[in-house]
């Protein structure tokens, strides 16, 4: 829970520092787990579309995007 709490600090204080990965989507990886914060920067707020482990199929979180 930690190491999530750090990547949506790291993303809060900086969101546009994550390359973009997807049509508006971003994504910021966890340091010690193979898990990835998927998000898109809205006019007034920071959406976190999933939270999702490196190893599954890209295309579960994709259609939230």
């Amino acid at each position: 829970m930690i190491e999530v709490e750090s990547v949506l600090d790291r993303i809060q204080r900086n969101p546009e520092s994550h390359a973009l990965i997807h049509l508006n989507v971003r994504r910021g990886r966890l340091k010690r787990f193979p898990y990835a914060v998927y998000y898109r920067i809205d006019p007034d707020r920071i959406a976190v579309i999933a939270v999702h482990h490196g190893k599954r199929d890209p295309r579960r979180w994709q259609s939230r995007a």
